[in-house]
């Protein structure tokens, strides 16, 4: 999986380097903000494609990965932000408040997300036909909630106005802030191939199971290095071993709605990576 996965990334990264191709301090602001990352969203928004499809992932289906990315880089400008997590340190870098000043952290961010639909609105606009043109749509709308109140954004309001007082509000905010893009990478995935309405809701499932596995490692794995953890966090309502019995259970239910499709493995061995990295 790893050599594959390799070669994917070292494809899409290549689409990053000075994406933004202007000599000016902004542009460079910006390809600071997008240089590095695991790409696991837009990855995963590719295999998914590929899997329902068999078929290979062409320039439209990667101008939305590059969306996606765009929207999930320019939530992490703001999460950074002294207003928000007041982080000064990113993937081994300073961020991007840091390095560029706040302000123009702000604009990068603002920039980053409406270039992003910029993109997706340009597939729908030039599609060859009225159905690739509506799958266009139907993609970007299903990114679109997922980033928004809905998803994403409404998790953290619930992260940021601390109103995670029980299991099931950490869940809730989980399934926004986490699994809102990782939704929205299965189901835009889903759309761009086509999908019938039973398709959608796997893909839909398949979403939050990845994201819930996904933070629930992220927790245990908080846990390891640092036992003072103030925050709570799904462990502070239950316990080490409760949170692994999760994980198992969402990482089989995952499984268990990949192994209807062809051309899984990659997506197995993904999902198998996610939830038992060291990092």
């Amino acid at each position: 999986m790893f050599r594959e996965y390799n070669e994917i990334l070292e494809r899409f990264n290549d689409k990053f380097i000075d994406y933004f191709n202007n000599e000016d301090d902004f542009s460079q602001a910006l390809n600071y903000s997008i240089k590095e990352g695991k790409r696991i969203r837009p990855i995963i928004l590719l295999e998914i494609y590929k899997m329902i499809t068999g078929k290979d992932i062409t320039e439209r289906e990667i101008d939305f990965a590059i969306a996606l990315e765009f929207i999930h880089n320019y939530s992490l400008i703001h999460d950074d932000l002294p207003a928000m997590d007041n982080d000064d340190f990113r993937r081994g870098r300073p961020t991007l408040h840091k390095e560029y000043r706040e302000d123009i952290a702000i604009l990068a961010g603002d920039a980053l997300l409406n270039y992003a639909y910029e993109i997706m609105l340009s597939q729908a606009i030039t599609s060859k036909d009225n159905n690739s043109m509506i799958q266009a749509i139907k993609a970007s709308n299903a990114i679109a909630q997922q980033a928004g109140i809905k998803g994403m954004i409404g998790g953290q309001v619930i992260d940021v106005l601390e109103l995670s007082n029980t299991k099931e509000d950490i869940l809730k905010m989980y399934t926004g802030k986490t699994c809102g893009l990782i939704i929205a990478a299965t189901t835009a995935g889903a759309y761009l191939a086509n999908c019938s309405d039973e398709v959608l809701n796997d893909m839909q499932r398949l979403g939050l199971n990845i994201g819930l596995a996904f933070q629930l490692q992220d927790d245990l794995l908080d846990i390891e290095q640092d036992e003072k953890i103030q925050k709570l966090t799904y462990i502070s309502f239950s316990d080490v071993n409760q949170t692994k019995d999760k994980i198992n259970e969402i990482t089989n239910d995952a499984i268990e709605i990949l192994n209807k499709y062809e051309n899984n493995e990659f997506m197995i061995s993904l999902l198998n990576y996610l939830v038992k990295r060291r990092y």
